[in-house]
């Protein structure tokens, strides 16, 4: 992998808001894959959409609608499903950095807080930064977060920190590399950047061809593998310590409220039966095509 990296040409360094003509992992030339609209690199593989998408086009992507039945059925609502998945992926880090309740960490993409409340137990300090500004508003009135609204290229965060965390974020990102860059800068040497998002090598997502359920722009703009997202870091100056695919948790309450109120639109029944402590049982089920990855700043 080593050699092979430094055989790449480095991806163009353009404006945030600009689509680039080569691959933004390797530097490779594009061309058009399957299904239609998505474009892969011909050294790498690395599969992104043919988007050229303005500031303007992303902030309106992640209005209200995309937390509220567009992306996600109702995101504060799955609120204890959420949960349950960032405990374990902090019991995951805690693993990989043991030391992990010494450090500060930020999360890029912090949406309502439910994670960085969670983090609260296992780190010194948290903070984030979000588009939304309907959803740091909500965090910080409701959990006291040092959570902002705006565009993580363009704020310094005015300290080093020794964990950054992008959840389900990467792949909404129109310069995901510029992210990593800054990312490295922004870590001090040791610090831990860990990331989920969907495996395009994995078996399913292979089966599933265009049907793939994490293919979806424009708000899903880069489909990584587990071997391009590993280039993309180690390009930055990240060693990737961790790699796994984790099953996604949901307790049955939140299929209750799928059933009942997202697709029969049956309310009063779901408020009457999600009392019931029978529905605090969790389901998990893994397709093995979400990879988890904690990489270390060199």
């Amino acid at each position: 992998m080593t050699e092979d990296v430094a055989r790449f040409a480095a991806p163009p360094a353009l404006a945030p808001g600009i689509a680039s003509a080569n691959c933004l992992v390797c530097g490779g030339a594009t061309q058009p894959s399957h299904p239609p609209g998505l474009v892969a690199c011909t050294r790498c593989g690395f599969v992104s959409a043919n988007l050229n998408l303005t500031e303007e086009d992303i902030a309106k992507l992640y209005e209200r609608g995309y937390f509220h039945g567009d992306e996600y059925l109702d995101y504060v609502a799955e609120e204890e499903s959420l949960r349950l998945n960032f405990r374990a992926r902090l019991r995951t880090l805690a693993r990989i950095a043991p030391d992990l309740h010494e450090r500060d960490m930020f999360e890029i993409g912090c949406a309502y807080g439910f994670f960085l409340d969670e983090a609260r137990h296992f780190v010194r300090s948290v903070a984030g930064l979000d588009i939304s500004g309907e959803a740091t508003a909500y965090g910080r009135g409701r959990f006291a977060l040092d959570i902002a609204q705006g565009d993580y290229l363009n704020r310094p965060l005015g300290k080093k920190y020794r964990a950054i965390v992008m959840w389900d974020t990467v792949e909404h990102l129109q310069r995901p590399d510029l992210f990593v860059e800054k990312i490295h800068v922004d870590l001090e040497p040791g610090g831990v950047l860990a990331l989920t998002t969907g495996d395009i090598g994995s078996l399913n997502a292979r089966l599933r061809g265009a049907k793939w359920r994490m293919i979806h722009p424009p708000t899903h703009l880069h489909y990584f593998s587990a071997a391009t997202m590993r280039l993309l870091l180690e390009r930055h100056g990240f060693d990737v310590m961790h790699l796994s695919h984790p099953g996604i948790s949901r307790n049955l309450r939140s299929i209750l409220y799928y059933v009942l109120v997202w697709r029969t639109r049956k309310s009063g029944l779901y408020n009457a039966l999600s009392r019931w402590r029978v529905f605090d049982l969790r389901v998990t089920v893994n397709m093995f095509d979400i990879m988890y990855v904690i990489a270390r700043r060199r």
